[in-house]
């Protein structure tokens, strides 16, 4: 069983709701694809430039991203799914990482859990703010 699996099992078994899964393309399995497609989940993971369609039921959500690249393009398809957002989740760790650090400061797991729900509410802090309009000025 894969990581990236046991994270998703992981969710499903809490009970939150998972409706979309976005990763680079480094995660890209057809397989994998197929199981969340078959769970009720989308999985935004473009596959690979050199991937084919092979019109198998085993192979049906896989099929379906390749003819949309093929037929409108790569940026046809991260529009379409809203692959952008995981610029914006990974742009946002780097903020966290150089703001916070990339470790906890403390060792104690009690500790640990109190570090973890200040960070909580940072994150809750910074997303309330609205995204900065910006202005070209010619």
């Amino acid at each position: 069983m894969s990581r990236t699996r046991r994270g998703l099992d992981a969710v499903l078994v809490v009970g939150a709701s998972v409706d979309c899964v976005i990763a680079d393309g480094a995660y890209y399995s057809i397989a994998q694809s197929q199981v969340w497609s078959t769970w009720g989940v989308l999985p935004v993971i473009p596959p690979p430039a050199n991937a084919v369609v092979h019109d198998q039921p085993a192979t049906r959500w896989h099929d379906h991203p390749v003819r949309y690249i093929k037929d409108k393009g790569i940026h046809a398809f991260r529009n379409k799914y809203g692959y952008g957002q995981r610029a914006l989740v990974g742009s946002r760790i780097s903020r966290i990482r150089r703001c916070i650090g990339a470790r906890l400061l403390t060792r104690k797991i009690e500790s640990q859990q109190r570090e973890g729900v200040i960070i909580g509410n940072l994150l809750n802090l910074w997303n309330s703010f609205s995204r900065p309009a910006c202005v070209k000025n010619a």
